[in-house]
């Protein structure tokens, strides 16, 4: 996809080393880029976007699988980490690639998404409190920055509890 100048692509490898720099310089720390380069090395990303402006890689967004307990069939992913260059924040640019990012887990069947964030921002893109659909996230009781995009058919008379991939338990 290209707007003004902007594209938003898969990620390749050759791209890895500008992706942990700009997850370093977005999170002013290397902790979430260490992540994806865990996340890469396990091959626990189903679905990653960028963003490129003039060539620079300015925005990211990873899909990782989550599991339920008690299971659930289907698709599971966690959005995260979500990342933008600090000279291009407020531009739109974390926007667009995650609604880029949604359009892939929905062309491809996902069943839930989960993401820990801003409830004011992620409503925006459809995320509603998980605990809506008696979910919780298994770090720690996030209220309702635990929030879901679900495909409508989860029985919710079962209390559900979301696990991210085991990397997303070193951050700090």
């Amino acid at each position: 996809m290209e707007r003004l100048g902007r594209v938003i692509r898969k990620v390749r490898t050759d791209d890895h080393e500008a992706v942990s720099a700009l997850v370093s310089a977005a999170f002013k720390r290397d902790d979430e880029a260490h992540l994806v380069q865990r996340l890469w090395a396990e091959g626990a990303v189903k679905f990653e976007r960028l963003v490129e402006l003039g060539g620079e890689v300015v925005g990211y967004c990873a899909f990782s699988a989550v599991t339920c307990k008690p299971e659930l069939d289907g698709l599971l992913l966690g959005l995260g980490p979500v990342a933008v260059a600090p000279t291009h924040q407020g531009q739109g640019i974390g926007e667009a690639v995650i609604k880029e990012g949604l359009k892939v887990c929905e062309e491809n069947g996902a069943r839930l998404i989960a993401v820990l964030g801003e409830p004011g921002y992620y409503s925006r893109f459809g995320f509603e409190a998980a605990a809506k659909k008696k979910m919780s996230w298994a770090g720690f009781d996030a209220g309702d920055a635990f929030r879901i995009i679900d495909s409508g058919d989860i029985d919710t008379n079962e209390i559900r509890t979301i696990h991210y991939h085991p990397a997303f338990d070193d951050l700090s």
